[in-house]
């Protein structure tokens, strides 16, 4: 039996932290693969994993080849062989899985077929321009897409089901790759196919029921939903149809929660008794959503890759604390350790240790690491594909696995009073708003592209509605503000938004939401009924809400806002607005302080374990002398980072250096 459990993964009842890390079979010589996975052992991982490419093994259509042909290729032998060698696997069959592969692992058969390729407004084919050669992108309302990826997956049904269950190595298996329209997630870029559009039209009938119903909306005379075409830009001055564009911006939401759980089905009907999981590639925003993708039947757990750059704890922060807020079970199913061959840096061991125990830091719980060992377009691994080790990636690991398990450091959780929700119909209002989109010129996250500015894409009158002033429709400057009001206070939180479930929030003290003037009415009566929760406080800003996601009059949270804080609704157009005495109300049941911004505490505890591990980051490039404040007596020991610690009268003050997280065991009332 195989299962997520809070802190990792159960395995034939026993719990493992869920620490794994990629190597890749068929870029691999056969002869190579014992030596290879033998050293990826010697760090102390139990657990590896692997993508399974449909182009590498189904060469032409109908024609496969598991190692009959190239021997590199033989899956089944390569499952065995970690069965032998004690390694749990993790298998990623996609059937999108990039690999910094040409296709990402489509055979290009597929991506020919003009029944599969998604359109632009235009109607031609939307090319992903890779480094390595444009290609076709699939359109995920593609029936055919998914009748040819079940025949593949069919076919590797039995060698998947000898190696699961029982003795079998096979611990979970994900559900495609980074499913975000191939990182192309503006919404009129894509997909105006006519398997697309028919999906758009199903998608209205179940939204309204009737024509009539959409019409009212819409403000326009459709006759049927087959008669309404997708929007390819907002147009200018069209306000009154707002919840047209709306219904676009939600539809992109809904063809991949769609297209996901048309992968999950497939997945099922293998019949493995292991968990389903997906990997969002870095969104936390319209179209994707972790935690709607973790609603999807069959779908465990929904994580967030992370590829940070050197010292970049701004991206992981708020990353991981989203995920601790919103996941079941905070997992990074790709986690940076190398880097592709066109991303022009390469973290050293010391910055890629830093990221690893900062994610931990702040609520990480799963991780695989990719890649473990070195292969074609991808270098600065621990071990190189011919088994050789890179000594200072390899001790890095070595030690970063030893700390993490022997003193069992996935047991122990972050305990965050507050919980800043983030405005995801924000996102969506500035999503739609644009006449065409820039990245329909760009090239993607990897190439770059002409430097055309965004705002040359906006429209010049005002919508009518709250738009934030960050122009990024991921970004939202009131809660850039407030978590940096936090940060200076050394008030750990997590984020979220409002998908998150209602008891989720209960363990929080305090929820922080982002506000526009769109706000459904549900939560609204959430946040209004957790107001008067004793003890809980709402800070509500920067925009009382008006109106529901139907654009109809709403104001549950306004009439309490008038009610005054009596309400337990503070309302802060401006973060500065929020007073002295909530920050005071805080300090006061604060364990520990420090007053230099640049370090950051975090407290980490396991029932019953008698004492707890106090994190210590120091996110400057330059060592710091820092004093920590604290309550009570209390004996500190360094478990890690090149820390010194002194006992003050107060506290302790530690001399850290720039870049480093310690941690320390600290027994209380001693």
């Amino acid at each position: 039996m195989v299962k997520f459990t809070h802190d990792g993964i159960w395995i034939n009842g026993v719990e493992r932290p869920l620490y794994s890390g990629s190597i890749h079979y068929w870029r691999t010589k056969k002869k190579d693969w014992r030596h290879v996975l033998s050293q990826i052992k010697g760090m102390g991982f139990e657990i590896v994993e692997t993508y399974i490419p449909w182009s590498v093994h189904e060469y032409e259509e109908g024609k496969y080849d598991f190692g009959e042909i190239e021997e590199e290729k033989d899956l089944d032998l390569f499952l065995t062989l970690c069965e032998e060698m004690n390694l749990a696997v993790i298998v990623r069959p996609g059937p999108h899985i990039n690999a910094e592969m040409t296709g990402f692992g489509y055979p290009e058969w597929i991506l020919m077929d003009e029944e599969i390729q998604a359109k632009n407004p235009w109607g031609t084919t939307v090319l992903y321009p890779y480094a390595t050669g444009p290609f076709p992108i699939p359109s995920y309302a593609s029936d055919k897409l998914y009748e040819k990826t079940e025949i593949y997956f069919q076919k590797l049904k039995p060698i998947l089901q000898r190696h699961c269950g029982g003795s079998g190595c096979i611990c979970l298996i994900q559900a495609d790759n980074e499913t975000c329209n191939f990182f192309r997630d503006r919404p009129y870029i894509m997909d105006y196919s006519d398997c697309s559009k028919a999906q758009y039209h199903k998608f209205l009938a179940e939204r309204y029921g009737t024509t009539a119903a959409m019409n009212e909306r819409y403000h326009r005379n459709y006759s049927g939903f087959q008669e309404t075409e997708p929007p390819c830009g907002f147009e200018e001055g069209d306000f009154s149809s707002l919840c047209y564009y709306l219904d676009w911006i939600e539809f992109k939401e809904y063809q991949i929660l769609a297209a996901l759980g048309r992968m999950v089905d497939i997945i099922n009907r293998l019949e493995l008794p292991v968990p389903i999981f997906h990997n969002c590639a870095y969104q936390n925003y319209t179209p994707v959503s972790v935690q709607r993708d973790e609603e999807i039947p069959g779908l465990m757990v929904a994580g967030i890759d992370a590829y940070p750059e050197p010292g970049d704890t701004a991206m992981l922060k708020e990353r991981i604390r989203y995920l601790a807020g919103s996941s079941r079970f905070p997992f990074v199913p790709e986690f940076g350790s190398g880097s592709w061959f066109d991303r022009e840096v390469l973290l050293t061991a010391e910055e890629e240790r830093f990221g690893y125990l900062y994610s931990v830091m702040n609520g990480l719980k799963g991780v695989n690491f990719y890649m473990l060992a070195e292969r074609d377009r991808w270098t600065g691994c621990p071990v190189t594909n011919d088994g050789r080790i890179r000594k200072p990636y390899y001790e890095m690991f070595s030690e970063l696995l030893r700390l993490l398990k022997d003193h069992e450091i996935y047991h122990f959780n972050r305990s965050p009073r507050v919980l800043i929700l983030k405005n995801y119909d924000m996102g969506r209002l500035k999503a739609l708003y644009s006449v065409m989109d820039c990245n329909s010129f760009s090239s993607n996250c990897f190439i770059k592209g002409p430097d055309i500015p965004a705002t040359l894409f906006l429209p010049e009158e005002e919508l009518g509605f709250y738009l934030d002033r960050e122009l990024n429709y991921w970004d939202d400057a009131w809660v850039k503000g407030l978590a940096k009001h936090f940060d200076e206070e050394h008030e750990i939180y997590d984020y979220s938004d409002e998908y998150l479930d209602y008891d989720r929030w209960l363990p929080y003290d305090v929820i922080a939401v982002s506000s526009g003037d769109i706000m459904d009415a549900k939560t609204q009566k959430r946040l209004a009924d957790f107001a008067g929760l004793p003890g809980k406080a709402v800070i509500l800003g920067p925009v009382i809400p008006r109106c529901d996601r139907n654009l109809k009059s709403c104001e549950i949270l306004k009439r309490m806002v008038e009610e005054g804080e009596d309400s337990g609704i503070l309302f802060a157009e401006e973060v500065g607005e929020i007073g002295a005495g909530f920050w005071e109300r805080l300090r006061r049941s604060r364990e520990y302080g420090c007053g230099d911004p640049e370090i950051e505490l975090a407290v980490h505890r396991r029932e019953g374990s008698g004492y707890h591990l106090l994190y210590i980051a120091n996110l400057s490039g330059e060592e710091k002398t820092a004093f920590i404040t604290c309550t009570g007596g209390r004996r500190f020991s360094v478990l890690q980072g090149p820390v010194e610690i002194k006992m003050e009268k107060d506290g302790i003050t530690a001399q850290i250096p720039g870049y480093t997280v310690a941690i320390l065991s600290v027994e209380e009332n001693v």
